[in-house]
């Protein structure tokens, strides 16, 4: 079956109800408990996760849901087709304190499934109902998970900012968007002088 407006959200919903998630206690800025969420797309390694000197590269999930991976590149593709991005945040009933995503860039897609009431995305005491609906906003901005029932999967689609190992770029930021300083703020595009640090 090709994949349509009509079926890739479906698709995608099945395959979440599918999988196991993993649960991850890292998050403390969003959420104080342990939840059950993961990363698709590019990831920051930290640590012990160092490989082979690499600072950043493929998220191990990629592998691991492949067949979601390829159904949630479908998706933003089938409905943003001109939104770029590096990162895929999956969340199973995660209940967002109040926070800002510092180490994204640029403006951010979300999208609610799942059977579920309530659970709007409140962005600065403003609230959008993201079930099966598109938002774009500024992760920059204060924003957190109402309250809901049900099951409540969200899928947030973002460019990951990329800080080099070289101490002489360490004030700055680098994505397959260009260069930004530590606020955010477009400096220039990335130039040949630099790419052997940029993601790829």
């Amino acid at each position: 079956m090709s994949l349509t407006k009509l079926n890739i959200k479906l698709k995608v919903l099945q395959e979440l109800e599918h999988i196991r998630f993993p649960k991850c206690n890292t998050r403390k800025n969003v959420s104080s408990e342990s939840n059950e969420s993961f990363v698709l797309g590019e990831v920051n390694y930290r640590g012990q996760h160092f490989c082979q000197g690499k600072t950043r590269g493929e998220s191990r999930y990629n592998t691991r849901y492949e067949t979601l991976y390829n159904l949630l590149r479908s998706l933003i593709r089938l409905y943003k087709p001109e939104f770029t991005y590096t990162t895929i945040q999956i969340n199973k009933n995660v209940k967002c304190l109040p926070h800002i995503d510092m180490n994204n860039v640029g403006e951010s897609y979300i999208i609610g499934l799942g059977d579920y009431t309530g659970g709007q995305l409140n962005i600065e005491g403003k609230l959008y109902n993201i079930r099966n609906r598109w938002k774009r906003f500024n992760g920059h901005k204060v924003h957190w998970t109402e309250p809901w029932e049900g099951n409540r999967y969200s899928l947030i689609y973002f460019t990951h900012t990329f800080k080099p190992p070289n101490r002489k770029l360490t004030n700055l930021v680098i994505t397959r968007k260009g260069i930004y300083d530590k606020n955010s703020n477009f400096i220039e595009d990335i130039d040949t002088s630099i790419r052997g640090v940029a993601p790829r």
